[in-house]
């Protein structure tokens, strides 16, 4: 049967019944899609028929199936139960005999409940027979514009293809586009790039020249192979992804971006056919290079590439670079301009399906989606903010409440109980896990608003599926029979064609409509749960973020389980690009009138921390130009030092730092004008509204205002200063441990409220603390204190409010070593003023902590307090002539229009001052990296010292593409792996790529490298070590790093071992494996094509290749 056949059933048959594959028994037929045309609305399916994969009595009943549906008369029933004979006669198909139980436990798909599938299918298609038509029109109108050999098309002749008016965006781009420039497209996720690229096309097909469309991922690869084969037929499309190559001479070849710098660099590329074709390297008929999700220039591991295509490009081919939004398009823009050629930078934030933003949380035990936005889109909404805080009164402002009388100092009231409990971190998080909404509920919420389908971002693949089971588990049923019986049929499907990728354990959520979709999976069940989704089968997707790299899954709606995740340096905020990239999923053209974004409470942030996200807008487009042992021995192939120095120079990266640099000056200068021109307005316009009499006193009177507040603020300040002073002299004297009161308000000088500690260390300020605008100034004295509830906290002395008095308040050494051994486990970082955790150890000390009433609060000298009593009725007085003159309404408008003058000035000001910080960064320079890569490549015998020519090693290096090519070269080139086996040489290499891919620091698997593999790596120790210096001495990072762990189960999956066997007592994902088993067959893959290596290298890389590309492997799609 064929293999994930993207038609239904009825399609299968007629696709079985062509006579092309029934005569080719013995053979699998491949790319099926090429040859039946009843399968062409299908193409995006790989079909294979496995008639040759039959026995013979398996044959004789499938053509006996095929021959009674071959009448015109036959009911689709009729072939559906012909087709389900086939089907539950070859069980485990293409299986070795004592394979065959492997499929033992498949789900029998009863013949009704395939009917009704059937039936749902081409319910389907009757619905959207109109649709159907209109793509075959537009395919006839393009067909014609192609053979039409007509250059000079215009922008009506191209918008006639399409099925819908182009936007204004898009016909500004295409109009571009006609005009012979490059363009950059800069636009929202689902915004509609794909059409510019697709218009571009059908001018230069019909100019006669040849398409080259590049993706950052292989998934997309074969997504855009799909689309372009349904919009210019299957004759006009291939791919190449390094492992996958189909139709290699086609007008427009899909790519992935290493394939086409690899080829601009005269790079050799295979056909993953294995056969004697190749990619054409020329590019002088190629009149287009789209360059998709080009913002991958900005990532700090890939982005070289996309620079190297951009330099390197051929004058004569035009460039479309689709980008999402970022902040900085015209730098880009600009920069293409200068290093190709005329390039219109064409951007927007229109959104054809507009995108809402929820929130959604507990309440009062009810779980409630409401909007995390207002109408415009300016604020959080009333329902996010709550209700407004009642002001306070005139006299009781943040320096008032006679806080520092003498003789009527206030302290904390019972009263004032809850209130100081509510500030408790501890209490604050338990009301966060109390809002967080049940996931069942979150799920029937956004049923009930009819927002399903969604996909469920969770940055945890073990999330993913558990979120997945227990939504199964508390009752979620989102899908009817017939979606159930549509997914069956598919899932049967996969399980007789690949049953190692079925998880079984998610089987029963992916027929109620929940699926978890990650990179832990196999590709084969992630094409089904993509292929389930695509169809509307599925309602709920549980995904990691690589799911918005651009994968075609729109949904309906998108939710944000978490607003942070774990990076390199640990956990941080999503940028705003990435809360977009994932949000931008929701909305689906032509099914939704909106998108909705679901931000979920979690047990760190709430509705706030999205909208600090969402207002930052989108961040600017950084270059991430690097030197690497590749591109320098790629440049000095063809070029001298000097022209490899001028290709360096011009990188996105010079031109940030150089007329970028200009640019970014004149907007500097812009700003700062503008905020010339506001301050003159400023003073202008209140002169309309009142006399200048009356606006030069109201302004007197402002200016003494805030002085005295000002001065307020000093003196407040200098109070706990001495206060400060005073508590680390009594602590000085009265030495430690001690009683204290920590007062949790010290910068808030309106109510003095203590806290009883234990303090028990003084500890060495943390470097961090020592104030910039007063260098010469000693930093506070640190405490580690136990509070009374038994909270270890790092405090400072300008928190000491109090200190008790008497030999009560010393503690015993006892609780003292018990204090200490509790910090002990904190990591100093983790400590921060005021917080801190529980320690077991601490509690009974903590309850021998005297209560506050026992602490004496600390007093300021005499005239400082009647300072600050005198200063505070100088601030009363004023604030009330103030406002009395306010109180005019001529006063009151001339007042509001120059404060919102002088705060747009002051944000303009801010700008200013921010480009100006960033055009001052020092950033590394990317040619003294040049320099050290190529004093390395010479020392390793890479490169002659004189004239910088590739020796043999360099040769083989400058064709080997990985992390380290140099390193490579040095394995591939070592007598100890020259006589090494098949599965040996792979296991070697997998060693390698272990440890450039697997970064857990446990892992374990039951398969132990051979002692060939063993004593190979340990001979290659020497040189790695030498390498290492050499690349130490020049301050080179390239990875080096080998890995013997996982060498057994590579070895074993290259002499033949089953995919079952391999993953047996594996601490690993499947879907870890198998890329790491995939980066190996690349490497392979690059040994075998590498002339400069002995041939029986090359001869045992590529036997290794062909025995490791084998399913799932094969299948691999990203």
């Amino acid at each position: 049967m064929s293999k994930s056949c993207q038609g239904s059933l009825e399609d299968l048959v007629k696709c079985l019944r062509n006579s092309d594959c029934m005569q080719k028994e013995g053979k699998d037929v491949t790319k099926c899609a090429l040859i039946v045309p009843e399968c062409q609305k299908y193409r995006e399916a790989h079909v294979r028929c496995k008639l040759g994969q039959l026995d013979a009595r398996t044959r004789i009943q499938g053509n006996k199936a095929l021959s009674a549906s071959q009448s015109a008369s036959a009911a689709p029933e009729d072939v559906t139960a012909s087709i389900l004979a086939v089907l539950s006669d070859t069980e485990g198909l293409g299986s070795d005999d004592d394979e065959a139980d492997s499929t033992s436990d498949a789900i029998d798909l009863p013949a009704s409940q395939l009917d009704e599938a059937v039936t749902g299918y081409m319910q389907d298609e009757a619905a959207s027979t109109r649709v159907v038509k209109g793509k075959a029109e537009a395919h006839d109108q393009i067909e014609a514009l192609i053979l039409s050999a007509n250059s000079n098309l215009t922008l009506e002749d191209i918008e006639d293809t399409f099925q819908f008016p182009l936007d204004g965006f898009q016909k500004q781009a295409v109009a571009h586009f006609l005009d012979g420039r490059s363009v950059l497209v800069c636009a929202p996720t689902g915004a509609g790039k794909t059409a510019i690229a697709e218009a571009a096309a059908v001018a230069v097909l019909a100019r006669g020249q040849r398409v080259i469309y590049t993706t950052p991922l292989k998934a997309l690869s074969n997504q855009k192979l799909f689309e372009m084969r349904e919009r210019f037929g299957a004759e006009r499309a291939g791919l190449s992804t390094g492992d996958a190559s189909i139709q290699t001479d086609s007008p427009i070849m899909v790519m992935t971006t290493e394939i086409l710098r690899n080829i601009l660099y005269r790079t050799e590329e295979d056909s993953a056919a294995d056969d004697d074709s190749s990619i054409r390297d020329s590019l002088g008929d190629v009149g287009l290079i789209v360059l998709d999700e080009v913002h991958y220039l900005g990532n700090e591991g890939r982005g070289t590439v996309w620079e190297e295509i951009i330099i390197n490009c051929p004058a004569h081919i035009q460039l479309l670079s689709m980008s999402a939004t970022v902040a900085n398009p015209d730098d880009l823009g600009f920069w293409i301009t200068k290093v190709h050629g005329q390039c219109e930078t064409v951007m927007t934030r229109f959104r054809p399906v507009p995108l809402t933003w929820h929130y959604c949380h507990t309440l009062e035990g009810n779980t409630q989606l409401v909007p995390l936005l207002n109408e415009k889109g300016t604020n959080m909404s009333s329902a996010m903010l709550g209700k407004p805080v009642k002001a306070q009164a005139e006299d009781d402002d943040w320096f008032g409440n006679n806080r520092f009388s003498r003789r009527k100092r206030r302290f904390s009231k019972e009263s004032k109980k809850d209130e100081d409990q509510r500030l408790q971190p501890s209490y604050q998080r338990e009301q966060k896990w109390k809002r967080i909404p049940p996931l069942n509920e979150a799920i029937l919420s956004m049923k009930r608003k009819d927002y399903l389908p969604a996909i469920w971002f969770i940055f945890s693949r073990a999330a993913c599926d558990t979120h997945a089971k227990q939504a199964y588990a508390a009752g979620s049923r989102l899908t009817t029979p017939q979606e159930q019986s549509a997914i069956l049929a598919l899932l049967t499907v996969l399980r007789a064609e690949q049953p190692e990728a079925v998880k079984e354990a998610l089987v029963a959520p992916l027929l109620a409509g929940l699926a978890s979709h990650h990179a832990g999976c196999l590709p084969a069940w992630k094409a089904l749960v993509e292929r389930c989704f695509q169809q509307g089968l599925l309602k709920v997707v549980f995904a990691t973020e690589t799911l918005a790299a651009g994968i075609n899954m729109p949904a309906r709606t998108t939710v944000i389980s978490t607003l942070s995740r774990r990076r390199d340096t640990g956990h941080s905020a999503l940028l705003h690009n990435e809360l977009l990239q994932m949000a931008g999923r929701a909305g689906r053209r032509g099914f939704d009138t909106a998108g909705h974004c679901v931000i979920l409470q979690n047990r760190y942030e709430e509705g706030d921390v999205a909208w600090d996200i969402i207002k930052k807008g989108p961040e600017r487009l950084q270059s991430q130009f690097a030197a690497g042992y590749g591109m320098v021995l790629n440049l000095l192939h063809s070029r001298s030092l000097d022209e490899a120095k001028a290709f360096i120079d011009r990188s996105f990266n010079s031109y940030l730092t150089g007329e970028g640099r200009e640019k970014r000056l004149a907007d500097i200068e812009k700003c700062e004008r503008g905020v010339q021109d506001l301050m003159q307005q400023a003073i202008a316009v209140p002169l309309t509204l009142v006399d200048e009499a009356g606006w030069r006193d109201f302004k007197k009177l402002q200016e003494q205002l805030e002085q005295d507040k000002r001065d307020m603020k000093a003196l407040t300040e200098a109070f706990i200063d001495h206060r400060a002073q005073t508590a680390a002299d009594t602590l000085e004297k009265c030495g430690l441990p001690w009683v204290i009161g920590l007062d949790l308000t010290s910068t808030d000088t309106d109510m003095l409220n203590l806290a009883p500690a234990l303090v028990v260390k003084r500890l060495d300020p943390p470097e961090d603390t020592q104030d910039p605008a007063d260098p010469q100034a000693s930093p506070p004295s640190f405490y580690l204190c136990l509070l009374s509830d038994n909270r270890l906290v790092l405090a400072t002395s300008q928190h000491i409010g109090g200190v008790m008095e008497g030999a009560a308040a010393v503690n015993d050494g006892l609780g003292r070593q018990c204090v200490e051994t509790a910090a002990q486990a904190i990591a100093w970082e983790d400590w921060v003023p005021l917080e801190g955790g529980a320690h077991a150890l601490t509690t009974a000390v903590a309850a021998r902590v005297p209560p506050a009433a026992a602490i004496s609060p600390l007093v300021g000298p005499p005239e400082l307090e009647d300072a600050v009593d005198a200063q505070r009725e100088k601030v009363r007085l004023a604030k009330k002539a103030y406002k009395h003159m306010k109180a005019r309404k001529d006063m009151n408008l001339a007042s509001r229009q120059h404060q919102q003058l002088l705060h747009e000035a002051e944000l303009l000001q801010k700008r200013a001052k921010k480009l100006r910080q960033r055009l001052d960064l020092s950033l590394t320079s990317t040619w003294r990296s040049f320099e050290a890569l190529v004093a390395c490549c010479v020392a390793s015998n890479a490169l002659e010292a004189n004239t910088l020519k590739a020796l043999p090693l360099g040769h083989i290096a400058r064709q080997i593409h990985g992390e380290n090519e140099l390193w490579l070269a040095i394995v591939l080139t070592h007598p100890a792996v020259q006589n090494l086996t098949p599965p040996q040489l792979a296991g070697v290499l997998g060693a390698i790529m272990t440890g450039e891919n697997i970064s857990k620091p446990q892992i374990w698997a039951a398969y132990e490298p051979t002692p060939e593999v063993i004593n190979a790596v340990q001979a290659l120790e020497g040189d790695r070590e030498q390498l290492y210096k050499a690349q130490a001495q020049h301050g080179i990072q390239a990875p080096l790093s080998m890995d013997l762990r996982l060498a057994g189960i590579i070895e074993a999956w290259a002499a033949g071992s089953s995919w079952t066997d391999i993953m047996k007592d594996s601490s690993l994902d499947d879907g870890d494996i198998a890329r790491l088993l995939s980066r190996t067959v690349d490497v392979l893959r690059h040994a075998h094509f590498c002339d400069g290596l002995l041939s029986n290298t090359r001869i045992a890389a590529r036997k290794a290749m062909r025995a490791m590309n084998r399913n799932p492997i094969a299948d691999l799609v990203q």
